[in-house]
């Protein structure tokens, strides 16, 4: 039985997802900082301008996920719009490990480095560079620690004068590059790099408020337009979905982010920007086949690491999930650490071994893995990342005690709520219509920090179809009124006639053009 709830209509709804909003100073794409705001910004932009009078060989070194792969891409096409030739660098994971490393440097021939999505803990590989008379230009996002690199450093943790701290490192990039366009004089529309910025703001998990929603949002108007190859190609291969945020964190990002993870990011790269539309659909073919090796990996290496958890005694009270196998795959297990982090509703690390080293991600959604990994610094070889997500390595014989470090630190943990609390309300199947869904549909995009509305309703299932590989399509009607809802990977054939309570959100149907529930949660009466 569903508890006491708010009964909800279309005002009510509409008021409670205005609430949201209520502070946000920054609405419209004319209310964005200007980049003199970003700290070192336009003395970045002035020294690349100089390289570029001087015709210095410049390389932009970026990460091997979406963010680090999207920053290349815009700063690359940006460099094209100004006919300048600059070279483009992604760490191998495998060869070369996170960042601005040394082999990295070791094998570029260049005058200037700007590096996107990393560089703010290359300590090491600045003096590096100011050893052999390469000019380091950072930009980056996460979180800084104690040291920094001997450098010009952008990163809007250490803006104060800039008012979005969590940005990701592609929005760095974007302002680097509108910040260029200032300098330079030229005439370049910013806009037409934000399909590109929308792929990193979902990916990254970025906040959907202020100056990230707004550049988002913008981003999907352009995305839906956009006449890139790799769009084109991503909308004919995905056109059963909508363009939207699910679409982008479901499918398009795990799909890039694949080449990094079982090889090489360059692919996910090339991909987006290749303009011969046979070599794109080609990347793509490749991009679909890795990633189908890589969900099958996944689901191996998951199947091990929860029943390895599980195993341990009392685990439900064990505050950290830690497991470790020096057989997995290391592009794999930051999405072993994320699903373990969802599932348990715990911090979670994952590890591997590579030479002798253990490395490997952590993933929290309510804590901050920086100061966790702070915490327990004295263990770890080396670490970076930002709130939900970090990076980390240690020696074998540190991982007991890091494990202890780990069960030491102290954090309120969250319960898991399955039940009707989490809910805007109640609200009856009677309210839905298409006016209805325009309007939850005006508050998107929907994400992190702005989640997408989830409703309850007491209903009889009247008619359930079973189709694909395990989902039902039901008819609910409550009173006189009268839904479509879907429930993925479950069979509710047996269900027909029951009485549900369930946890939904809405849907858009473009095959019949209505509006259908999705169910997350229910229970028979």
């Amino acid at each position: 039985m569903i508890p006491h709830l708010p009964k909800l209509d279309f005002k009510a709804v509409e008021s409670l997802l205005q609430q949201r909003f209520v502070d946000e100073k920054i609405k419209r794409l004319k209310d964005l900082p200007n980049p003199d705001s970003l700290c070192n910004l336009i003395v970045i932009a002035e020294r690349i301008k100089a390289a570029i009078q001087e015709q210095k060989r410049i390389v932009v070194v970026g990460d091997y996920d979406v963010d680090g792969v999207v920053s290349c891409a815009i700063l690359y096409e940006f460099f094209k719009k100004i006919h300048y030739p600059i070279q483009v660098e992604i760490p191998n994971r495998f060869s070369d490990g996170y960042g601005l490393s040394k082999s990295v440097v070791a094998r570029l021939d260049c005058d200037v480095i700007i590096t996107v999505d990393n560089g703010i803990n290359a300590v090491e590989v600045a003096q590096i560079c100011k050893d052999k008379g390469i000019e380091l230009l950072i930009t980056d996002h996460h979180t800084p620690q104690e040291i920094l690199p001997n450098a010009l450093i952008c990163n809007p943790k250490l803006s104060s004068s800039f008012p979005e701290p969590e940005i990701c490192g592609a929005c760095v990039a974007w302002y680097l590059c509108a910040a260029l366009k200032q300098v330079l004089n030229v005439d370049i529309a910013m806009v037409e790099f934000l399909d590109l910025l929308a792929l990193a703001i979902v990916s990254d998990v970025m906040p959907l408020r202020g100056m990230n929603r707004v550049l988002l949002k913008k981003g999907l108007e352009v995305l839906k337009q956009s006449k890139r190859l790799a769009f084109m190609h991503l909308k004919e291969q995905f056109c059963k979905y909508h363009i939207d945020t699910q679409l982008i964190s479901y499918y398009i990002a795990p799909l890039l982010n694949c080449a990094g993870r079982m090889d090489s990011a360059m692919l996910a790269y090339t991909f987006l920007i290749e303009k011969n539309k046979e070599h794109s659909k080609a990347l793509l073919e490749q991009l679909l086949a890795i990633n189908t090796e890589r969900k099958t990996l996944q689901n191996t290496m998951y199947a091990e690491a929860k029943a390895m958890f599980c195993a341990q005694e009392n685990h439900t009270e064990i505050p950290f999930v830690l497991v470790y196998n020096p057989s997995w795959h290391e592009g794999i297990v930051g999405i072993i650490a994320a699903r373990l982090s969802e599932e348990f509703i715990k911090p979670c690390v994952a590890l591997t071994q590579k030479d002798g080293i253990l490395k490997g991600s952590m993933r929290s959604s309510h804590i901050d893995c920086m100061e966790v990994l702070e915490s327990a610094k004295e263990y770890l070889c080396a670490f970076g990342g930002h709130f939900g997500a970090a990076g980390l390595s240690l020696k074998q014989e540190s991982l007991e005690l890091f494990k202890q470090a780990l069960e030491r630190f102290r954090y309120v943990q969250v319960k898991e709520d399955s039940t009707f609390n989490k809910t805007l309300g109640y609200l009856p199947l009677g309210a839905i219509d298409s006016k209805f869904f325009a309007m939850v549909q005006s508050f998107a995009p929907f994400g992190h920090a702005n989640t997408i509305p989830k409703f309850c309703v007491q209903a009889k299932i009247i008619n359930i179809r079973y189709f694909g590989t395990g989902h039902s399509q039901l008819k609910l009607k409550e009173g006189k009124s009268i839904c479509n809802a879907f429930v993925f990977n479950t069979d509710l054939r047996e269900a027909q006639g029951k009485e549900i309570a369930c946890i939904y959100t809405l849907q858009w149907d473009k095959y019949k053009q209505d509006v259908v529930l999705y169910l997350e949660y229910y229970t028979f009466l």
